[in-house]
């Protein structure tokens, strides 16, 4: 029976256009907590089973972030079991809120540590061109790694200094600019560098960026590319090719830009998940506000001079004689 219902569950996940990656963060989580429940329907499950199995998510130490997600999964499970008449009832519907809560996003690079990471490349050799091809695009344009490894050569557009990124996270369309230096280390690279890099197959003909045998480049190449720069850099071990992306928003916030447009630039579908990068810019807000705060920007003058002698100071009552009794 559970794999009857899951099985139908997940062509509904797919029908709804979720990446194949979400579509099986739900089957693991199924698994895990049929694993758990021990029974051959998934519909005799209750409330208290579900409370039970976050515990013991939280006993395996696993983030605030990933139990919420998982039992979030189990969730939509029931209520569409519910929903399309394949339970009486939900167990999941009264489960209580579960809250994630909001933390800076970890490995964010300085401008100069970035620096320090595009140079890492070797950019004598072959390889070491598209490498650096590669970190201008992911840190100029805040892609996303899987976005970068399903680009074609018809993607990067060098007059109007965009990339097109189809089907990204969301299955959404987005145009983003790219700026020069990338699109030059780009241009260098598919003009001396993909020639030599024989497509292995048909399908991988139109990839931009391709692996030494051939092959297309797969985000797990792709992130042990970043990590072996990151320890010739001596940068933090928490640098990912995701920091790239942590940078950018970053610094196109201290530049000015608005919230809204490197929400459009990044993809994000909820703007909270942009602001987070506005308590990165901490340090340029408080240069900003010295300089533009209303209390700051106004004539200080000197407080005039008083006296403080004898200021309230009270004097003594003496003490009142008290009268003998008679």
């Amino acid at each position: 029976m559970w794999d009857e219902l899951t099985a139908a569950y997940a062509e509904a996940l797919t029908a709804r256009h979720l990446a194949q990656n979400t579509v099986r963060n739900y089957d693991r989580s199924l698994a895990d907590f049929a694993a758990f429940l021990r029974a051959d329907d998934p519909r005799e499950a209750t409330i208290r089973d579900i409370l039970n199995w976050h515990a013991r998510l939280t006993k395996q130490n696993l983030a605030i972030s990933t139990r919420n997600t998982k039992v979030r999964h189990i969730k939509s499970f029931y209520q569409w079991l519910h929903d399309h008449g394949r339970a009486l009832t939900n167990p999941g519907k009264n489960l209580p809120v579960l809250r994630t809560p909001r933390t800076l996003p970890k490995g964010v690079l300085s401008s100069s540590q970035v620096n320090k990471l595009l140079r890492q490349p070797n950019t004598l050799r072959p390889l070491g061109v598209r490498d650096r091809a590669m970190l201008e695009l992911l840190y100029s344009s805040g892609l996303r790694a899987g976005e970068l490894c399903k680009l074609t050569v018809y993607d990067l557009d060098f007059e109007s200094h965009v990339v097109r990124i189809l089907q990204g996270k969301g299955r959404k369309d987005r145009l983003v600019p790219v700026g020069r230096t990338a699109l030059d280390w780009s241009r260098r690279y598919l003009k001396d560098v993909r020639p030599i890099l024989q497509p292995r197959n048909q399908s991988n003909a139109a990839k931009l960026f391709l692996t030494l045998f051939g092959g297309a480049m797969q985000t797990a190449y792709l992130y042990r590319i970043v990590k072996k720069a990151t320890k010739t850099a001596q940068l933090p071990e928490s640098t990912t090719t995701h920091s790239l992306r942590h940078a950018c928003a970053t610094e196109m916030l201290k530049g000015g830009a608005s919230v809204r447009h490197v929400q459009e630039m990044l993809g994000h579908a909820d703007i909270t998940t942009t602001q987070i990068y506005t308590h990165l810019a901490k340090a340029d807000l408080q240069k900003i506000h010295a300089k533009t705060a209303p209390s700051e920007r106004r004539q200080q003058k000197e407080a005039p001079n008083f006296e403080f002698t004898n200021w309230r100071v009270k004097k003594r009552k003496k003490p009142r004689k008290r009268r003998k009794k008679s």
